[in-house]
């Protein structure tokens, strides 16, 4: 187990790819996790609550809290305490399809721009590069568009079902806020978020 921090835009806030994005975030979030990891997390964004704080993707927040619950289940993080906003992973790598916090007028999380996303691409394309996992797991509907390339008219269709795709397993996965919010269990969450584990024997 390796603890890593990729460094694309260094230590700074320095891209400016996208002028809103530029305004909305309080940092750019890097991805993290085991250089050598076996499974990589996707998510959208980072949340305004959360990674957009910390710096560090699915930390602090609600889903970030539940997010770290599951990976301490799993036997995935080195942590037993799911608040913990440096968690070390082994054999798993976590980040996000667009690297900043996009905010509407209201100061909101809103869905990012398919400008944005495309923006952020080339990040996430060299996160896959150097990480090579055999396994990634797609948080929600847009990533799973994108990342898939396919249209979805039924997400909850294809939660945890597996894709083969380019020599790799991609796994449609339901976003964690969706738990929070209630709409799927939690117990049945954790339980299938545990079972990755299985993937990788």
């Amino acid at each position: 187990m390796s603890d890593f921090k990729l460094s694309y835009f260094l230590n700074s806030n320095e891209c400016n790819e996208c002028k809103k994005l530029t305004i909305s975030r309080s940092c750019i979030v890097h991805g993290y996790g085991d250089s050598k990891a076996k499974l990589m997390f996707v998510g959208m964004a980072p949340g305004r609550n959360g990674a957009d704080i910390t710096g560090v993707p699915f930390t602090r927040d609600p889903s970030g809290v539940l997010f770290q619950d599951c990976l301490i289940h799993a036997g995935f993080s080195l942590e037993t305490n799911p608040r913990c906003e440096t968690p070390r992973l082994k054999n798993v790598y976590v980040t996000n399809l667009v690297k900043c916090n996009p905010k509407d007028a209201n100061g909101n999380n809103r869905d990012p721009t398919i400008e944005e996303i495309n923006n952020c691409t080339f990040h996430y394309e060299r996160e896959l590069a150097d990480i090579n996992p055999q396994i990634i797991v797609l948080f929600g509907k847009i990533v799973s568009e994108q990342i898939l390339k396919l249209k979805i008219q039924k997400f909850s269709d294809l939660h945890n079902i597996p894709i083969n795709l380019r020599n790799r397993t991609y796994l449609p996965f339901i976003h964690p806020s969706y738990v929070i919010r209630g709409a799927y269990s939690r117990q049945k969450y954790v339980n299938e978020m545990v079972a990755l584990k299985d993937f990788l024997k």
